[in-house]
């Protein structure tokens, strides 16, 4: 096969995928571009100009252009407004995702807090961030009732992460070191007793569980095994 014939048949396969992703050129659909597309995949005003991108990888090359229409650019989906020590903060605009919203520093790092919500703007989820560096995070029921809070450090989870049941008790604490478990997870019940310790080694693996029931001596059981949360 001539290294022509190759190039024509790239162009037609190109030709005919991009077709595919568009639809025939007609400005009823909206305020968007009519054109022909040509040889790079772009909308360009005439089939003229699009006839001429197909002959300079192959002079010798015939594609009929076709017509196209590239709809709208979608609206913007953030609001931004300059804050005072520098950079942006940008706020959702979109219906039902009111209190979406993010905060940027001057160097363009995410810099305070990015709020997550859910349709009736009740925060899902906040994080917080300083230049650019990921803090700690607060995640919510619908209702609004904390479920869980998570530090950061150098981007990994670092420190106790708290888990809150729906009725507002603590269901379980559990450190982690450097994104592992380390140390302890400290389970309760729905009355605030301390019911389990499951203790980790320094690779992250299950040391022993220690079962704490009301009136009873704790008794442990050594096992070992990966614990992820």
């Amino acid at each position: 096969m001539s290294k022509q014939s190759k190039i024509l048949i790239l162009m037609l396969l190109l030709l005919s995928t991009t077709s595919r992703a568009q639809v025939d050129c007609n400005p009823a659909q909206g305020t968007g571009q009519c054109g022909f597309l040509d040889a790079n995949g772009n909308v360009v005003n005439t089939a003229a100009e699009a006839y001429a991108s197909y002959q300079q990888p192959s002079p010798n090359t015939y594609v009929e252009p076709a017509p196209m229409y590239l709809p709208p650019s979608p609206p913007p989906t953030h609001h931004c407004s300059p804050r005072a020590e520098g950079g942006e903060i940008c706020s959702d605009t979109r219906p039902g995702l009111m209190g979406n919203s993010y905060s940027k520093n001057a160097a363009g790092d995410f810099d305070g807090p990015m709020v997550d919500s859910y349709p009736d703007g009740i925060p899902r989820m906040i994080t917080n961030y300083h230049n650019g560096e990921i803090g700690e995070s607060t995640e919510y029921y619908p209702d609004g009732t904390i479920k869980s809070v998570m530090p950061h450090q150098n981007g990994e989870i670092h420190g106790t992460v708290k888990h809150y049941r729906e009725n507002g008790t603590l269901e379980y604490d559990m450190t982690y070191c450097n994104g592992e478990a380390c140390g302890e997870e400290r389970d309760y019940d729905e009355q605030g007793n301390l019911v389990r310790i499951i203790r980790f080694d320094a690779n992250g693996d299950i040391e022993s569980v220690q079962e704490i029931a009301p009136g009873s001596q704790p008794h442990g059981a050594a096992r070992k095994s990966r614990r992820n949360r």
